[in-house]
């Protein structure tokens, strides 16, 4: 889930972390932007993952 080099986590294109169930978003993450605007916008993201996670684990 990180990169030792860094100490950032490693997130997919909808912030899925190597992890099951886990997601990450903002500075903490291997994004290379490190701005507001951009957090903000890798939030939204993380929740579009989280609920399109929910819905396969419920199966609908």
């Amino acid at each position: 889930m990180n990169s030792f080099e860094t100490l950032e986590i490693v997130i997919d294109r909808r912030n899925h972390t190597s992890k099951e169930g886990i997601f990450a978003a903002g500075d903490v993450t291997d994004v290379i932007e490190k701005q507001v605007i951009i957090a903000a916008g890798e939030g939204a993201k993380a929740l579009l993952g989280v609920d399109e996670y929910l819905n396969r684990k419920r199966g609908t």
